[in-house]
Formats: C-alpha cells, sequence, structure tokens
C-alpha cells in the first residue's frame, strides 16, 4: 500500500433516506491525492422507505455499489456490513455509518494512517450536530458548514484523549474506541478475524467486539486527529439502547471472558437511564480504563516523566528521539506543530513504557495533565506558554 490505493467505504443504511442522502452527497468533496480512489459499497438493509430510489436520484460524482440485502429475522448492522465487506474491491477497508456528514479530508486522511503501516487500525472521532435540516441543494455544490446545522456536542472519546494523550496505543482499553462511524482497516486482516459478529443483532459492541479480535491479533490502534465526521441529529430512546447494551454485553463476555471485557460493565451506571445519579461518559470511562491499568499494574500516577517539545527546529528527528527517550522513562511529548505524520508514528512505537502525547495542547490542558500526572517539569513548561 505504498503507491496507489483503493478504499472501499462501506456504508449500512436501513429506512433512513433523509439522513444517507446527505452522508452520499457529502463525499462527492473528497480530496484524495492523485493516485489514490475510493468507492462506496452501500449496503440497504431491507428498507422499505424508498432508500433506493432516492439514492439513484443523487448527482453523486464517485463509484457507488448499492447491495439490496432482503429483511430477515437475522438481519443487522453486523450482517450488513459483512455483505459490504465481502463485495469491496478496495485493499482498505473504511466503516461509515449512514447518519454521518463526512469531511472532505477523510478518505486521504485514512490512506495516511496506513500507507506503509500494514497493520494498524485507524480511528477518527465524530462532532455530533444540533437538530436541524440539511441544506442538500447547498451541498451538492460545496462543504460548508452553511449546509448543515451547527456542532453541538463533541465526540465523548475526545475527553477521554484530552485528558490521558492522543496516543491511543498508550491506552489499556483502546479497542473499546471502535467504533463503526469511522474507522480503517485492512481487509486481509478483516477476513483473517471473521468481520463482524451477526449474533450481535441489536444496538451497541458489535463494533467493539470486532475491534477487540483485531487487537487480540496484534494490530496498533491509532487516533486520526483528521478524519471527521459530523453525526446527524435523530432521536433515540435511551430505555431502548440500554436494553440491548445489556444483552449484548452479556453475549460479549460470554465470548470472551477476560476480565479486560468483563470489566466493561464499569460504563453500566452511564447507560442505565433509570438510576438516579448517573455518572458522566467520560467518568465512567475513566474508571474502566484505570480498572483495566490497575489489573496490568500500569497505573500512571506517581511516575517521574521526562518532557520532550517537538517544534519546528528539531521535527525532523522527533520520531528517533521520542523511541530513544521513551525506551528508558516514562515520557511525555508535547508536539507544537502541524505535522500530521507524528502522531501517528508516535502511536505505533512499542517502548515498554508510559508514552504521553500531546497535539498542539492548550496551556490549561497541559496544566490539568500534569497535575494529573503529578509532572513537575510539565507543570513548569505549561506555566511558560
Amino acid at each position: 500500500m505504498e503507491n496507489r490505493v483503493k478504499v472501499s467505504l462501506v456504508i449500512p443504511t436501513y429506512n433512513s433516506k433523509d439522513l444517507v442522502a446527505p452522508c452520499l452527497v457529502s463525499l462527492n468533496h473528497q480530496r484524495l491525492e492523485e493516485n489514490d480512489e475510493f468507492e462506496v459499497v452501500l449496503v440497504d438493509d431491507g428498507s422499505t422507505d424508498g432508500t433506493g430510489g432516492v439514492v439513484d436520484s443523487l448527482p453523486l460524482t464517485y463509484q457507488i455499489r448499492r447491495i439490496y440485502v432482503p429483511r430477515t429475522e437475522r438481519s443487522c448492522r453486523s450482517a450488513a456490513r459483512n455483505a459490504g465487506i465481502r463485495a469491496a474491491d478496495g485493499e482498505l477497508i473504511v466503516f461509515v455509518d449512514g447518519d454521518q456528514i463526512i469531511d472532505p479530508l477523510f478518505v486521504q486522511e485514512h490512506i495516511r494512517c496506513h500507507r506503509g503501516r500494514p497493520a494498524i487500525v485507524a480511528i477518527g472521532f465524530r462532532d455530533y450536530q444540533a437538530p436541524g435540516p440539511v441544506d442538500l441543494a447547498l451541498l451538492e455544490r460545496s462543504f460548508t458548514p452553511d449546509a448543515f446545522p451547527p456542532v453541538a456536542d463533541q465526540d465523548e472519546r475526545a475527553q477521554v484523549t484530552a485528558a490521558l494523550s492522543q496516543n491511543m496505543g498508550n491506552l489499556a482499553t483502546g479497542w473499546h474506541f471502535f467504533y463503526g462511524c469511522n474507522v480503517s482497516v485492512r481487509k486481509e486482516h478483516l477476513l483473517a478475524v471473521g468481520g463482524f459478529d451477526e449474533n450481535i443483532q441489536k444496538w451497541s459492541f458489535e463494533d467493539v467486539e470486532l475491534g477487540y479480535r483485531l487487537h487480540r491479533r496484534g494490530l496498533a490502534f491509532v487516533h486520526n486527529l483528521y478524519s471527521r465526521v459530523y453525526h446527524q441529529f435523530h432521536p433515540e430512546s435511551d430505555q431502548e439502547r440500554y436494553a440491548d447494551w445489556r444483552e449484548n454485553f452479556e453475549y460479549f463476555t460470554s465470548k470472551h471472558p477476560e476480565l479486560e471485557v468483563r470489566l466493561q460493565w464499569v460504563l453500566d451506571s452511564y447507560f442505565d437511564p433509570d438510576r438516579t445519579s448517573r455518572p458522566s461518559w467520560f467518568d465512567a470511562y475513566l474508571r474502566f480504563e484505570f480498572a483495566c491499568r490497575a489489573v496490568a499494574e500500569r497505573l500512571p500516577i506517581g511516575h517521574s516523566y521526562e518532557v520532550l517539545v517537538v517544534d519546528a527546529d528539531n521535527l525532523d528527528s522527533a520520531e528517533r528521539e521520542i523511541a530513544r527517550v521513551g525506551a528508558a522513562d516514562d515520557l511525555i511529548v508535547v508536539d507544537t506543530t502541524n505535522d500530521r505524520e507524528l502522531p501517528t508514528a508516535v502511536q505505533t512505537m512499542r517502548t515498554g513504557r508510559e508514552l504521553l502525547y500531546f497535539k498542539e495542547p492548550s496551556p490549561e490542558l497541559l496544566q490539568q495533565a500534569a497535575k494529573s500526572f503529578g509532572c513537575a517539569a510539565l507543570l513548569k513548561y505549561a506555566a511558560g506558554v
């Protein structure tokens, strides 16, 4: 995957024609390098709302194949995505949900992460849009924020990486961040682990469970800061989601009885709508992450950290220096540059030590991290920024 890359975007949809239309139109504006290309494999999971007619009428500028899968009692997102994987021609599979609006650099950013790296999972985040209509005609002409509602909230996972560093490879629970709305992996790895588990038919865990199997296969998990999507607002039932979560959690843990999988139960307190006092997703997730770290005897508190600041003057040698220092000491890297390759390189390093990474952080974030990890050197640097 060095010179020319073909990507297959696998997008499942079911009775969501008003959401999938903006998703597909937004892909008209993708900016790819000259030799790269992409196709869309849209898996229509038995829609009865006229999705097919709407999709066929859209003025799309790229190759798209719409696969209609008749609805059965076994229909689910896992089966739909597996059908898309089988039909895909690309060596790199990117999963997107049909309710996302997709940034113009999305495909190229996923390609960039994988180019020259044969065994990674690249994960991007999503921003949540406020309720409101999409101006489809305007979106057809230009990818502009004026065409869709403003962002109302950030991806909940961004709070975790902001607090614990943007090195997903340093998380004990990075595999849990495998969300099907914005993630990529080579087709060979998906086939090797058997794709999505079609026994997981309801909301939640069908993607995370696949992420866990890819993690067990040894793939490195990388957070791509630049592959953005925007989640279109649509109402959902907390009660139904929680019932699905409980049922799928029971199946997940019966299939994978490892302690790190069972510790996901910590998140139950967030999903339970009947609790009088529910923690935020961030607080619940930190408990899950730190529980897994405690089991592995690698709690990050109380370590003595070295601090390495990367700027324009030392960027060329930064990767070598991070590897050298990180092999001997727990290390905090503060990257003040706008370089897009270094974050990926750092996240694929395995130094055997704590390797925290912060990309163009604010002084406030650095001060918070310095206090969280008890790093006097970082606190001194943050005070002078």
